[in-house]
């Protein structure tokens, strides 16, 4: 397998999804979830499951300690940020 790993999209990944509120955990997970969807050889469509381990504020202004996970009914060619809500650990 050939890494499609590019550090120049994957800044520009976090900064476009910063101006959106994403955190950088998250928006690179989302670039390299991108990635792997976008191999027909390494996932089927709509399939695969990508997660990270991160913290994020809840609804009290309290960092805690998160995992997000891929839903359901993403196709992780196309994920978008919310493709990985966050379960608290």
């Amino acid at each position: 397998m050939k890494s499609r790993w590019d550090e120049a999209e994957a800044r520009a990944a976090v900064s476009r999804y910063a101006a959106l509120g994403v955190s950088e955990d998250l928006a690179l997970r989302t670039y390299g979830a991108r990635l792997l969807g976008a191999d027909p050889t390494l996932v089927l469509h709509g399939g695969g499951n990508t997660s990270v381990k991160t913290r994020q504020t809840d609804v009290f202004g309290d960092e805690i300690d998160v995992l997000c996970v891929k839903g359901s009914g993403w196709d992780l060619a196309t994920i978008e940020p919310a493709g990985h809500p966050a379960v608290r650990l």
